[in-house]
């Protein structure tokens, strides 16, 4: 695996106090070491400006650490396909498929409405430091 497709839940985890972090933090380090190259659609950038956004107005963390954060047909088609409510997770499934490479997500949701039909697809949950 040389390269992969990571969700923002991922990079927000890593950055924030999430659920996850720890596993966020340790994936990213884990990926960092064996030099894979890490993947996302466009749209990344305008997921981690609305999750700062929305986490600076909640008082969650200060303005200035929300300062961090600054193929659409195929992603609409895989959302209808996996019956998601929108296309925005889908663009981060098309772009997997695209590039033929794995696709980690901190969105357990998805993953459990994917998994079946898309083998490559790994939840952060179930990271394994030791793998």
């Amino acid at each position: 695996m040389s390269q992969v497709v990571l969700d923002s839940g991922i990079f927000i985890a890593s950055v924030y106090p999430e659920t996850l972090t720890f596993e966020a933090k340790g994936l990213l380090h884990q990926l960092q070491e064996a030099q894979i190259t890490l993947h996302a659609p466009t749209l990344l950038r305008y997921e981690l400006i609305a999750v700062s956004r929305k986490a600076v107005y909640q008082k969650r963390i200060t303005a200035d650490e929300g300062q961090i954060a600054r193929d659409q047909r195929m992603s609409y088609k895989l959302a209808e396909q996996y019956n998601r409510p929108t296309a925005y997770d889908a663009q981060y499934l098309a772009l997997a498929e695209r590039m033929a490479c794995a696709f980690w997500t901190a969105d357990e949701r998805l993953f459990n409405a994917v998994k079946v039909n898309l083998p490559g697809i790994r939840w952060l949950g179930n990271w394994n430091p030791t793998a």
